[in-house]
């Protein structure tokens, strides 16, 4: 199992625009906590639904899967288009099992 915090205009965007240069505006950050006694992988992108529409995001750093130890944290940034994201309001992470995590949001 894994909790997922979403964080929509992080504080992460100016510490990963200065230490890469060429990864501007990375607004959203997708953290991710592995609650479980098992290492988890998760897949190196995510997956925005609303009741009619699904849009996969690929566009992420750290462009690898994530190998998460027990009750440790790892995240994926991307840069999002504010009026994109307001148009879903479920984000949804698979790890290398094929098990798939969602997690609600709101645009504020």
């Amino acid at each position: 199992m894994i909790k997922i915090n979403i964080i929509m205009n992080t504080s992460m965007e100016e510490i990963l625009a200065f230490k890469c240069c060429t990864l501007p505006g990375q607004n959203l950050e997708v953290r991710i906590k592995n609650t479980s006694p098992h290492p988890v992988t998760i897949r190196n992108y995510f997956i925005l639904k609303n009741d009619t529409q699904v849009l996969k995001v690929e566009y992420v750093y750290p462009p690898w899967h994530q190998k998460v130890a027990p009750n440790d944290i790892c995240a994926f940034y991307c840069s999002m288009d504010e009026t994109v994201w307001r148009n879903y309001n479920v984000l949804e992470l698979t790890d290398k099992d094929g098990n798939t995590y969602s997690e609600p949001y709101q645009y504020p």
